[in-house]
C-alpha cells in the first residue's frame, strides 16, 4: 500500500515544515484554534517565505501534522 502523503509535501520540504510545526506546537500544543495558529505561524516566519502563504493549510491541519511529527495530539490533562 502506498505511504499517505499530504499535499503540503509536495510543496514545502519536510525538514521547514516540521520545523514550524514544532514551533507552533511548542508554542501553543496541537490543540490551538487556527486563528491562533495562523497568528503563531506568521510570527515564526520570516517575511517574505513561501512558508507564510502556507500558514492556513498547514493551521488546518496541525493536529495531523503534529501527529506527522511525533507531537501528542490528545488535549492536555490538567493535574489536581
Amino acid at each position: 500500500m502506498p505511504e499517505k502523503r499530504f499535499l503540503i509535501d509536495s510543496l514545502f520540504e519536510t525538514t521547514e515544515l516540521k520545523t514550524l510545526v514544532d514551533g507552533i506546537v511548542g508554542q501553543l500544543g496541537s490543540d490551538a484554534s487556527e486563528q491562533a495558529c495562523e497568528s503563531e505561524c506568521h510570527t515564526l516566519i520570516q517575511q517574505d517565505h513561501l512558508l507564510q502563504f502556507g500558514c492556513p493549510i498547514i493551521c488546518k491541519s496541525l493536529q495531523s501534522l503534529a501527529h506527522r511529527f511525533g507531537h501528542p495530539t490528545d488535549a492536555p490533562t490538567s493535574a489536581p
